[in-house]
């Protein structure tokens, strides 16, 4: 299956009619994501998404939005996972920016997502979609994880090891309290 390119909107050709929303309707390409070393997909990875800009005088107010089904391994038990998402995202995006140089990158959110007039709504999205995201993404509220001793799945099975001795506090065993 060949790989998706980033879904782009250029706003450059938007006109540009002071207070006047324009409202899109777009199939939006969601990448995958790699979290605590595990892949993670979005089925399905194109969405329909809404793409509301009002023009602001030197640029747009944005406002995305979009529902999304991630899919993965259980942080815990590594069984599978998913996660429901309904997005929302809102952001002011320049038409015209002073060069990196003169702002500094990190100043300027616009120009983690703008490129030539264009703003990368794949790459927007994806950071939306960060923001939302939980500690840990389990399978269920209630995952009990592996043992790890032996590596059972405690969600079906008790596996009978002992927990470890922990030896740091070994000596307190030993002391005995002065009457």
């Amino acid at each position: 299956m060949p790989a998706h390119k980033p879904t782009t909107f250029d706003l450059a050709s938007q006109p540009r009619e002071l207070g006047a929303e324009r409202t899109f309707e777009l199939g939006l390409y969601l990448p995958p994501l790699k979290l605590a070393g595990q892949d993670y997909g979005f089925v399905p990875d194109v969405v329909p998404a809404r793409l509301a800009l009002t023009y602001a005088g030197e640029g747009f107010a944005a406002t995305m939005q979009f529902n999304c089904r991630l899919e993965g391994a259980c942080w815990r038990c590594l069984e599978p996972a998913d996660l429901d998402l309904d997005v929302t995202a809102r952001d002011y995006f320049e038409t015209k920016l002073p060069p990196v140089e003169e702002i500094g990158e990190e100043e300027e959110a616009s120009l983690w997502f703008m490129e030539d007039g264009s703003l990368n709504l794949s790459e927007w999205a994806r950071s939306a979609i960060a923001e939302l995201l939980p500690p840990q993404i389990l399978c269920r509220e209630d995952c009990r994880g592996l043992c790890p001793q032996c590596g059972s799945n405690l969600n079906f099975e008790e596996c009978g090891c002992q927990p470890p001795v922990e030896e740091r506090w070994g000596r307190l065993r030993e002391w005995k309290a002065a009457d």
